[in-house]
């Protein structure tokens, strides 16, 4: 294909790619936030389903009693929901503050030597393949319009998106839920079932298919194979509980 890089674009085609752009943008900034909160969510269900998991399993190896279990995996489930809320949220803000120091470090130097960040852009549009006559200017003519330039210094230079930020506590509250919510299916046996060894075996049950499902879902967002991505997550789940157990069982023989 090829094209003159100094013929106007025709209007008629200029209104469609613009209609194309803003359909194409508002699609997928919805669908990468739909990503984002499904990540979150599948991080924060996994740990609320392994954690529990191996806390019960090893209560339950030492025999304490089904109080003293339910106090374990209760205390856990909620200790672990605020743990990893407030890890999301600490790690998002200061994710968010290292990218808005950044790009206003980009805005300081764009101020301070807008010669040298010209030359700058026009080398990474070198490296990028444009010639260095088309790159400079290029580098130039986005430099006209200084919101324009920074935009483009920040995706070029910086890796970053311009847009970024924002979602330290949607993600915080996302996670948290996905964990406690998760918590559950390790527990909820025994709160219902009287005796130990049949809630140990329902507990263990559940919880390695909600692991399955949850490691499906997993390997659909990562494009991965779904019976692979499943048995990976259960077989993490089997170890955690495998350990739980040799553990308890362990404290149970050294303590008599």
């Amino acid at each position: 294909m090829s094209t003159n890089g100094a013929a106007p674009i025709r209007p008629e085609l200029r209104d469609e790619a613009r209609e194309h752009i803003r359909e194409h943008a508002l699609t997928e900034a919805a669908r990468i936030e739909r990503l984002s909160r499904v990540r979150e969510f599948v991080l924060g269900a996994q740990d609320g389903l392994l954690v529990p998991l191996g806390v019960v399993t090893g209560m339950a190896a030492a025999h304490p009693g089904r109080p003293a279990i339910l106090v374990a995996g209760l205390a856990e489930a909620v200790a672990g929901c605020i743990a990893m809320a407030g890890g999301s949220y600490l790690a998002s803000e200061a994710e968010d503050g290292l990218y808005a120091a950044e790009i206003a470090d980009e805005g300081r130097e764009i101020e301070e030597d807008p010669e040298r960040e010209v030359a700058e852009l026009a080398l990474v549009l070198e490296d990028e393949g444009l010639p260095p006559e088309a790159a400079a200017r290029t580098a130039r003519g986005l430099a006209e319009n200084r919101q324009v330039f920074l935009r483009t210094k920040i995706q070029k230079e910086l890796g970053l998106s311009p847009d970024v930020g924002g979602t330290a506590f949607g993600d915080a509250l996302v996670v948290g839920l996905a964990y406690m919510g998760a918590a559950v299916v390790p527990l909820w046996p025994y709160v219902v079932l009287p005796l130990v060894s049949p809630a140990l075996l329902a507990s263990l049950g559940c919880t390695l298919v909600a692991l399955f499902v949850l490691g499906v879902l997993k390997g659909r967002i990562a494009r991965q194979a779904w019976t692979r991505a499943g048995l990976q997550v259960m077989v993490i789940g089997s170890l955690s509980a495998g350990v739980g157990f040799g553990i308890g069982h362990a404290v149970r023989a050294v303590t008599g």
